[in-house]
């Protein structure tokens, strides 16, 4: 969560794996890590309650429409509003600009039956990438991960392992997995030792 101080927004000092170092493990078949993932540190995160009549001015806020269907979600740039049940919302944006995307929905919303609330601390996020994505998601993950069955702008809540997720395809070899953040280590070694048969990589 995003503090202020003289008008200037001020990032929190750690985030979730502040103590975790990039590494490399190669890959045994040699080429290129079939596997790479990151902390999206200091994403602002806002969890909306609110039924569809609160679509335009959510898109005025933040610049993306409401998820047209279950499971799905919605992008503009950094972006993103992610359906979890027919009345909750996950936004999604830009580090640093939670409070001011909360200050405007409680404005935008003030005449509807409505509840925002930031949880930016509540939740870490990783992104993943690489051909071997949703080889390493199979092995601890009950969804159907074929590449025909969860698309980009797909979204689903389920486990990983031990850990609760959400999950957003962005592309063919790309996602976003958000999980609470007393879960952050135990993602970060859960993913890096799934992925070691397909080389892995994690950035800082």
């Amino acid at each position: 969560m995003a503090n202020m101080s003289q008008n200037a927004p001020l990032l929190p000092g750690r985030a979730a794996l502040h103590g975790t170092k990039a590494a490399t493990s190669a890959n045994p078949n040699g080429g290129k890590p079939g596997f790479v993932f990151s902390e999206m540190a200091h994403l602002g995160k806002l969890n909306l309650r609110a039924d569809k009549t609160a679509a335009k001015a959510v898109k005025s806020v933040t610049g993306c429409a409401f998820p047209p269907d279950a499971n799905r979600f919605t992008a503009a740039g950094e972006r993103r509003v992610v359906w979890l049940s027919p009345d909750e919302y996950l936004i999604i944006c830009e580090a640093g600009k939670d409070d001011d995307i909360l200050g405007a929905l409680n404005v935008a919303l003030k005449n509807r039956h409505y509840a925002v609330n930031n949880i930016s601390d509540a939740l870490t996020a990783f992104k993943l990438s690489g051909p071997a994505s949703r080889q390493v998601l199979a092995k601890g993950c009950a969804l159907d991960l074929h590449p025909k069955q969860f698309v980009a702008g797909d979204c689903a809540q389920s486990l990983l392992s031990h850990a609760g997720i959400t999950l957003l395809a962005l592309s063919d070899h790309e996602f976003i997995i958000l999980c609470r953040t007393s879960f952050a280590a135990y993602m970060h070694a859960w993913l890096f030792d799934a992925a070691l048969e397909f080389g892995v990589t994690f950035k800082k």
